[in-house]
């Protein structure tokens, strides 16, 4: 009894304490993260939108990856909240990603705002078609969903015109231009003429002048 009295009364290291600690709020929190995502829709082609209601962001998961999309460009990561690595090469994006986050043609608001503020730009930038005929509708989700939705019902993956801006493998943007005749620009330098100086002898000395050469 005295020496588990003594144990007892013995302090807890410091190190102890703060990995115990550590232990704590890492199981804690780790059934709190899968709690806090929620499922969005299905895009086609096996990939799914999650959304990261702590985060105010959307993820995409395919084939046990997630896809995150920053900076104009997909990050990966095998769980929801990171860590986010850049695509390697080698890594191969699922099709339905290879156009950048899918339009919102699904009936989810936080999805419409999200994507409204995040990637219509860059939809401006490299689907001016696709931004033609629907950019208009952007104004508000009420006018969205009655106008633009209903084209894309029974069918979430249809895309129309858009062609894939981002590579096969890498998921690295690729802009596409017109490739047209190179431009050869001539550097002209201009100098200053040459002065010619004139002189007229008299008739008298211009004969004077040929016969002495005679």
């Amino acid at each position: 009894m005295r020496e588990n009295v003594r144990f007892r009364g013995k302090q807890i290291p410091p190190w102890l304490a703060s990995l115990l600690l550590l232990c704590g709020m890492w199981a804690f929190s780790m059934p709190c993260a899968a709690a806090n995502v929620e499922f969005a829709f299905s895009v086609g082609g096996g990939v799914n939108a999650y959304y990261l209601p702590a985060m105010a962001d959307f993820i995409y998961t395919s084939d046990g990856f997630d896809y995150e999309w920053s900076g104009d460009g997909w990050l990966y990561s095998g769980a929801y909240y990171g860590p986010w690595l850049p695509l390697p090469v080698t890594m191969v994006v699922p099709p339905a990603l290879l156009y950048g986050p899918p339009p919102p043609v699904f009936a989810f608001r936080p999805y419409f705002l999200w994507w409204r503020a995040r990637v219509a730009p860059w939809y401006r930038r490299y689907h001016p078609g696709w931004w033609l005929r629907h950019h208009f509708y952007l104004a508000h989700y009420r006018i969205w969903r009655t106008r633009v939705i209903p084209l894309y019902r029974n069918r979430p993956f249809y895309r129309g015109r858009i062609r894939p801006v981002l590579r096969p493998l890498g998921g690295r943007i690729r802009i596409i231009r017109r490739v047209g005749p190179p431009t050869v620009r001539k550097i002209i330098v201009r100098r200053p003429s040459r002065q010619i100086i004139v002189v007229h002898h008299h008739p008298l000395r211009q004969r004077v002048i040929a016969r002495r050469e005679r």
